[in-house]
């Protein structure tokens, strides 16, 4: 058993969007011509520099022989011109010919030098952008041509998103919006997964707010790296903005569910003696509450339902009990609560007595 533990919290606000991958890129062809291989469909993973699709490069290819050939005249014309080169710096020497003619042959052999490889670098470089490559892993969204199509530079192959992490992005109003900062952690649940949960943190707040509404846009950031979110997933994102009102704490191990309910099992214990203080070896009967879950904090969560400061729940076995079993307490389990932080939703330490 571990009883709940009553603190001061933000009011619990909850916000609606709708995920969004961090990273898409429509990936675009850096060559023209005839598509011949697509090797993607849409749904495919990929990897980063996985070849995507192919373009005919027959034409380069012939190109980059033609350019091979010449690079090969270049170099004979080159042994010849530093030849032609080292004779006439003799013959300068001894003033046999003149400035202009020497001044000449080291032009003519250092543009000689310079377009050596120039056009078969450029036609290399042109052979590899037949290869459309991904520039980063993730998924192929939308394909956007056909093989036997012609695509010319910067003509659309693919959208490829990556899931690894998603954002969802929500309006908050303004009177929040001084409560909301990057790095602050929330809770988001989505419609299409029930009973999972996902911690999110806020990566920006738009200082611009939205004219007509009076809201500012907040970007949440969750990892999904089972990619279990998909893109255009609803989103509800609880966040705790407001005025500090009380609520409690109940140990995550004390949390059950069962189909779309949220459940804890708490122990009423029956009279024991003076006062029928709770512990150890009291004698009681279960309860099941349903609850709704607020933001987690380190073992606990916040949670909002028929709940008390001091109620014992149960944390072990609870997927085997039911309401109205008798049951004896074996064992109270106080774990450490999370102390105050202001830069989470707790507004003061849980130990400390809450006024009210």
């Amino acid at each position: 058993m571990a009883p709940t533990v009553e603190i001061v919290a933000a009011e619990p606000v909850q916000l609606l969007g709708t995920a969004a991958p961090v990273r898409t890129s429509v990936v675009a062809s850096e060559a023209e011509g005839t598509l011949v291989q697509l090797l993607v469909d849409e749904g495919d993973h990929v990897r980063a520099g996985q070849v995507l699709a192919r373009l005919r490069r027959t034409t380069i290819e012939q190109q980059l022989a033609a350019a091979v050939a010449a690079k090969r005249e270049t170099q004979a014309r080159l042994v010849r011109a530093e030849a032609d080169f080292e004779r006439l710096a003799t013959l300068l020497e001894r003033q046999a010919v003149s400035r202009r003619e020497y001044e000449q042959a080291v032009a003519d052999r250092d543009a000689l030098r310079r377009g050596l490889e120039a056009e078969a670098a450029r036609l290399r470089d042109l052979l590899d952008r037949t290869e459309v490559r991904a520039p980063f892993a993730g998924e192929v969204a939308a394909v956007h041509t056909e093989v036997g199509e012609w695509v010319g530079r910067g003509g659309e192959i693919a959208t490829l998103v990556d899931l690894s992490r998603v954002e969802v992005q929500v309006q908050v109003a303004e009177r929040y919006i001084g409560a909301v900062r990057p790095g602050f952690e929330v809770l988001v649940r989505f419609d299409a997964l029930p009973g999972r949960e996902f911690t999110g943190r806020v990566a920006a707040v738009v200082p611009q707010a939205l004219a007509q509404a009076r809201t500012f846009p907040v970007l949440v950031r969750v990892d999904n790296a089972d990619g279990a979110v998909r893109s255009g997933m609803a989103a509800r994102v609880l966040a705790q903005l407001g005025s500090p009102v009380p609520a409690l704490l109940v140990s995550k191990d004390g949390i059950v569910r069962r189909n779309d309910q949220v459940l804890v099992f708490r122990v009423a214990v029956e009279p024991a003696g003076a006062g029928g203080a709770a512990g150890e070896g009291s004698r009681g009967r279960i309860e099941q509450v349903p609850v709704l879950l607020g933001p987690a904090r380190g073992g606990w969560y916040v949670a909002y339902g028929k709940l008390a400061a001091g109620d014992l729940i149960v944390v072990r076995g609870n997927e085997r009990v039911f309401p109205g079993q008798q049951v004896v307490v074996a064992a109270v389990r106080r774990p450490a609560t999370p102390a105050a932080d202001p830069a989470l939703p707790i507004a003061r330490d849980p130990r400390e007595t809450v006024t009210r």
